[in-house]
């Protein structure tokens, strides 16, 4: 039977699914051999990569069957609303889009945890959708993972649906429910945490850099 984390996310993907492209984007976003705390780690997909390019990474978690195939990195198994580790980090990540869930309070505590852990001086790095993403149910392949969106249904900003995944040849679901940010939007829910825009890191602002508001 697949083991699934507590957001749905099923292990046995993560534990195949290649990086693609988001380390050598940290890396070079960073000054070199910056220690990094990576929130929502999963299974190190990127985690791995960090610590091959110098990086030394402090893994968070929520599931203990994702962190256990983290490998070279001090791991912890935490939810990052709650998260609070009493010390501050020169680089802070967070990626796979936990800035596009639907309700703001949450996507507030997911932020919040990044300003309450950086230092006054450090990034954040955000992984949020690409402004100009629309939902596709054109099938991808990356590292032997099959994947594409099964099914959505639209609302406005609002994208529920469901990803579909062939991974060796076994078949798993994962449902989803995203809100799509302007700009506007995003700057607000940084501002509410203490922190502000920086640049963006990528052509499509899919990553997006913030860094604490100096008072």
């Amino acid at each position: 039977m697949a083991e699934f984390a507590p957001d749905g996310s099923p292990v046995a993907l993560y534990a195949r699914f290649p990086p693609l492209g988001e380390p050598e984007l940290i890396h070079a976003a960073v000054p070199e051999g910056s220690e990094i705390l990576e929130l929502g780690a999963g299974a190190g997909r990127i985690t791995h990569a960090l610590l091959a390019l110098g990086h030394k990474v402090v893994a968070v978690d929520n599931s203990p069957e994702m962190l256990a195939l983290v490998r070279g990195a001090e791991t912890v198994l935490a939810d990052m609303e709650t998260l609070d580790l009493g010390r501050r980090f020169p680089v802070v990540v967070l990626a796979s889009n936990f800035v596009n869930d639907p309700g703001r309070a949450e996507r507030r505590a997911f932020l919040a945890c990044c300003a309450r852990h950086v230092a006054p001086t450090g990034q954040v790095l955000v992984q949020g959708f690409p402004r100009s993403w629309t939902p596709s149910t054109n099938w991808t392949e990356h590292g032997g993972v099959r994947l594409r969106i099964r099914h959505f249904e639209r609302d406005g900003d609002l994208v529920t649906g469901e990803m579909e995944y062939v991974v060796d040849g076994e078949q798993l679901l994962h449902s989803f429910e995203s809100r799509l940010l302007s700009d506007e939007e995003r700057d607000a829910d940084f501002a509410a945490v203490g922190l502000r825009r920086g640049r963006d890191l990528d052509d499509r602002g899919s990553w997006i850099e913030a860094v604490p508001v100096r008072s």
